[in-house]
């Protein structure tokens, strides 16, 4: 004979056979669900949650028994003769609709007592269903008991949420199970607000059978009111083996909360009929008058529950059995005494019936359960395959079997994807230059005063801020610092001035021009980067904001730091290629030792007049040689503006002019110093600074006409907007090559397309495509539904 184990194993196989099948089905039916019948789904969505259940009580090898009954049908005190211990609630006045556990334990050391509460929300919901069964059709002794808890509940409010705070519940581990019962008899019958707050008990014990996973479902009468209590016994009924159904001996019908009870047994096996796993207990046996009133009363029971055997029809005394065994509470002995009892059971032909239903059920769990559960199993299999077989009947015909031979996916993108591309690629080269032109592009003659376009005007901005910031933050500079280095080397007392001065100069042209090779091109860079962003995030716009695109454009997937490295080396280039000439013009040497000087950087010298574009006229054309020899600036003579407008019948574009005055520069230079002296303008003597205020003040004329020059002259002798703009034209000229040479954005937006990244791109292949897909994953799906339907059995 079958074990029960080998049994479980064997239809354990079977079950997650038949998971594996049903997930297939569910996953098809999301997919195709409109091409499938309203009644094939609905039968699905009812068999899939049963074989889950079924297949929970499997994997945990437990025998689950739900006791039901009525309210004061005697299910506590017949649980309580099982046990041998009057621990359970059995009170003649009513008790809370608690859901109790009884589980078996393996050993005296596992024996546990658990209570879980109520949260606080829960409390509140119960409290809501209970307003609301108030409301409706109730009988008088259903309004009287929920009146009374929705009562005591408002009234011990503060005391129920102490308990509901406590997440974890109560625990305690006992070795004899007397010691729990008062502890029991407190939480859910002498201490209202306790009992009120009790969602469910579970008790683990070795009064059960320990050699197999044994679990009484004392489950809270059907008759209750109150939605949450009647959700927790459908519950409980849904995932039982078993059922011992408690009914009042004196009672032989089948009221209308019972039928509701078998119903909801009945519908969660469709296969087992409830006869054939239910234990119909008649307690109270002893309330009968004499033998014919047991016997005809035991008949009309017998009546309803024509198919259970008889064996499984037990009339039980479960107080009697407490008392004979004298384990009774107090209540129980004040309504029995343990003579009167006797005598009845032997007026009546009787006993009290525990052994005949421990017996029963025994026999039960080692003979007729496995017939049971393969039946059961039988009937979820069955159902399941025979919905496979009818999804397959209607899905098949629609979509037919899958051929690796077909059409692939990639050739969905083909002649009419690369037509539409042209026309985008088209619109949005257009729709790019017209942006740049008026938000990036620069004007002609770019390094010209007022001609950077306003998006690089911020470079400008930047660049002299980060001079005048540089300048005027000099550590040589600082007054306590030019003391220092003009007293160094001399006596306190009689400092030499002409000495002095060279020391300071020495000092100051060293750190101005470490500061300039080290800190000044970050920030210009940094404002050169942001227009190239905007150029980047303008592309990146332009192609749907695929992602790819800027570090495609950058270069950013190599390294981006390397080429923000580039522009600041290309910067740094340019401004010091024109900035150490000025800070070598006007800070190396004092004023009285520039004539060398003068005579050797003459080109750069007028280079530098030449680019200035500051408002003093005086400044311009000539103006730095004189300030540069005399320390002082002054304009061009009348003579000499007339004589360099004779030279020219009209003024020639502003980059020759530039190249022409520097050429004249270098000539007038080169002239004998008979003839230059001639044309200088009048004779004019440099008087050196013979104390240290003079010294200083020297110096700070020369640094305030450098920051002057650097600001507006250097910028523009240096080209940094010309070299912006060949930067963002650069940038430019790439996006667009990159397609018409290289086809890169193409390869790009066809990725994107096929592997659904870019859900902004308006090609429409997206239900093309998933068509496809759908169609080719359900053919496979389906492939895969009929071989797993040829392996269940």
């Amino acid at each position: 004979m079958t074990t029960w184990l080998e049994t479980c194993q064997k239809q354990l196989a079977r079950l997650e056979k038949t998971s594996v099948l049903a997930d297939k089905l569910i996953t098809l039916s999301n997919k195709t669900g409109v091409d499938i019948p309203p009644d094939l789904l609905r039968r699905l969505n009812i068999e899939r949650p049963r074989l889950n259940r079924q297949l929970e009580r499997l994997h945990t090898n437990r025998f689950e028994v739900a006791v039901i009954g009525l309210e004061k049908a005697g299910k506590s005190a017949l649980l309580n003769a099982w046990l041998g211990q009057e621990i359970l609630p059995s009170a003649r006045e009513r008790c809370t609709f608690t859901s109790t556990e009884i589980w078996s334990a393996q050993t005296e050391e596992d024996q546990l007592l658990f209570i879980q509460y109520y949260s606080k929300e829960e409390i509140s919901k119960l409290q809501m269903q209970r307003r609301d069964a108030l409301l409706g059709i109730l009988s008088e002794r259903e309004r009287k008991e929920i009146q009374e808890d929705f009562d005591d509940t408002e009234k011990h409010l503060s005391e129920i949420s102490v308990f509901s705070k406590q997440k974890s519940g109560f625990s305690q581990h006992f070795v004899d199970i007397g010691e729990i019962s008062e502890q029991l008899q407190s939480a859910v019958f002498k201490n209202r607000a306790q009992s009120l707050a009790i969602k469910r008990i579970q008790l683990k014990t070795v009064r059960l059978r320990s050699d197999r996973d044994i679990i009484f479902h004392d489950v809270p009468g059907f008759n209750s009111g109150i939605l949450m209590h009647a959700e927790q016994a459908t519950e409980r009924l849904k995932n039982c083996d078993a059922i011992i159904y408690a009914k009042e001996m004196k009672q032989p019908s089948i009221t209308g909360p019972e039928k509701e009870m078998l119903v909801i047994a009945d519908s969660e096996d469709p296969s087992v009929k409830v006869s054939d796993k239910v234990f119909v207990v008649l307690t109270q046996a002893d309330a009968m008058d004499d033998q014919i009133d047991f016997k005809e009363t035991y008949t009309k029971h017998r009546s309803y529950w024509p198919s259970v055997p008889e064996r499984r029809l037990i009339p039980v005394c479960a107080r009697a059995h407490l008392v004979e065994f004298g384990i009774p509470s107090e209540d129980t002995l004040r309504r029995t005494k343990n003579a009167d009892d006797k005598a009845k059971m032997k007026k009546l032909g009787i006993n009290d019936g525990m052994v005949a239903l421990k017996e029963s059920i025994n026999y039960y769990i080692d003979n007729e359960r496995s017939g049971v559960l393969e039946r059961r199993c039988d009937a979820l299999v069955s159902g399941i395959r025979q919905i496979a077989n009818e999804v397959l009947l209607k899905l098949e015909p629609i979509y037919g079997v899958f051929d690796e031979t077909e059409i692939q996916e990639d050739d969905l993108l083909g002649k009419d994807f690369n037509q539409w591309w042209g026309r985008e690629w088209q619109r949005i080269k257009k729709d790019f230059d017209t942006w740049y032109a008026e938000v990036i592009q620069g004007r002609k003659e770019a390094d010209a005063v007022g001609s950077e376009h306003f998006e690089l005007a911020a470079l400008h901005v930047a660049y002299d801020e980060k001079i005048e910031f540089l300048l005027t933050n000099l550590t040589t500079a600082q007054p306590d610092e030019l003391k220092r280095i003009y007293t160094a080397g001399g006596t306190i007392s009689m400092p030499d001035p002409r000495e002095g001065n060279y020391k300071i100069r020495e000092e100051l042209f060293r750190e101005i021009q470490k500061k300039f090779e080290t800190e000044l091109t970050d920030q210009l860079a940094q404002a050169l980067q942001a227009l190239i962003d905007q150029i980047a995030f303008k592309t990146q716009s332009l192609l749907w904001e695929t992602e790819e695109v800027r570090k495609t454009l950058l270069h950013s997937d190599v390294d981006e730091n390397l080429e923000q490295a580039r522009i600041r080396h290309g910067f740094q280039v340019l401004f010091l290629r024109f900035s150490r000439v000025a800070v070598e013009a006007f800070i190396a040497k004092p004023l009285h030792a520039r004539e060398r000087l003068l005579n050797e950087r003459a080109a750069e010298i007028k280079t530098l007049e030449a680019f200035y574009q500051g408002d003093d006229k005086a400044k311009h054309e000539g103006g730095l040689t004189h300030y540069l020899r005399y320390g002082l600036w002054t304009k061009l003579t009348q003579s000499g503006a007339a004589g360099s407008r004779a030279k020219v019948a009209e003024k020639p574009p502003a980059k020759n002019q530039v190249i022409q005055d520097i050429v004249n520069a270098v000539a007038a230079e080169a002239m004998p110093p008979a003839k230059k002296t001639a044309e200088e303008p009048g004779n004019m003597s440099v008087n050196e600074p013979d104390n240290f205020e003079a010294v200083v003040a020297e110096i700070n004329g020369d640094l305030t006409a450098l920051l002057d020059y650097l600001k507006n002259s250097v910028f523009y002798a240096a080209g940094f907007i010309t070299y912006c703009n060949q930067e963002l034209e650069r940038i430019r000229n790439r996006f667009k090559e990159m397609e018409d040479n290289d086809r890169q954005w193409i390869g790009i937006i066809r990725t994107a397309v096929k592997y659904e990244k870019n859900p902004n791109i308006p090609y429409n292949i997206a239900h093309t495509r998933r068509d496809f897909r759908m169609r080719r994953e359900i053919a496979v799906e389906l492939k895969e539904v009929r071989e797993s339907c040829t392996n269940v059995f």
